[in-house]
């Protein structure tokens, strides 16, 4: 099989999208929903678009009639979003109650990448940790390679490691489609105070009438001392993190596919990759 017919996403690289998450415990409060509402000047050179999200609540059992089901609208949540050329979506910051996403789409390389998020949380986060405190700093990548040949001249074995430890043995022999999903807890984490979750999902799917291959990696690390606006310099802490989790995720890929499909990607390259 010849792997000029595996196409990576982004050609020079198979990411699709790469996302920044925070997580917190329990929802924000109505009031810093709407502080967040208000970042929209901060925001616009970077998104231009502010859309807000609703959402219905529903009380259910009233002691006066718990029969009754009240709704009402209120605010979800924010997303900032920047658009490309052609309309679609290249990178955005969702707030929910609950998190904050900042996903990228048209990703090059992780230094410059990492910057630009950095420069984005230092507005977000003081609004949303004048409330809440962060409790999960987490990564998510999501690489795509598509198969541009008939997909019985499809060699997984030629893309995967044979003896991967991510990747059940039996999936590199199915000539259909497939998904193999696990996740497990790392418990001491890259000297870290916490530790981390991995999700590996990889699955093969149908794409405009082509074979694709999709791995979603997710590494949400969990800190055992959540980080606090008291905190002194929390936004380099969760720099760091995501330093780390990239470079975790850069092994991962390395253990996963093959080293001819390593090169294709570049992942040989240094941790600016």
């Amino acid at each position: 099989m010849s792997l000029e017919f595996l196409i990576p996403a982004a050609k020079a690289h198979a990411i699709q999208s790469v996302s920044f998450i925070l997580e917190w415990q329990d929802e924000l409060s109505d009031q810093t929903l709407s502080n967040v509402q208000m970042l929209g000047n901060s925001l616009k050179s970077d998104f231009p678009e502010a859309l807000i999200q609703k959402m219905v609540k529903i009380n259910l059992g009233q002691q006066s009639n718990p029969l009754t089901v009240d709704g009402h609208d209120m605010l979800g949540g924010m997303v900032f979003i920047r658009k490309g050329r052609f309309g679609d979506i290249v990178s955005q910051i969702n707030i929910s109650r609950l998190n904050c996403v900042v996903m990228i789409k048209e990703y090059s390389r992780w230094v410059p990448t990492l910057e630009a998020v950095m420069r984005y949380l230092k507005i977000v986060t003081p609004v949303i940790m004048k409330e809440k405190s962060i409790n999960t700093v987490a990564l998510q990548y999501i690489d795509v390679f598509t198969w541009k040949d008939d997909p019985k001249n499809l060699n997984l074995n030629e893309i995967f490691l044979e003896d991967s430890p991510y990747i059940a043995p039996n999936a590199l022999e199915q000539k259909g489609l497939w998904h193999c999903h696990h996740g497990y807890w790392i418990q001491e984490f890259e000297n870290l105070n916490g530790n981390c979750l991995d999700n590996i999902n990889i699955d093969t799917v149908e794409s405009s009438g082509d074979r694709a291959i999709q791995i979603t990696t997710i590494h949400k690390f969990a800190l055992n001392e959540p980080l606090r606006l008291s905190t002194s310099n929390y936004l380099t802490s969760i720099e760091d993190i995501e330093n780390k989790l990239h470079m975790h995720n850069k092994k991962i890929l390395k253990q996963l596919l093959s080293s001819e499909v390593c090169k294709k990607i570049n992942l040989e390259l240094d941790e600016g990759a």
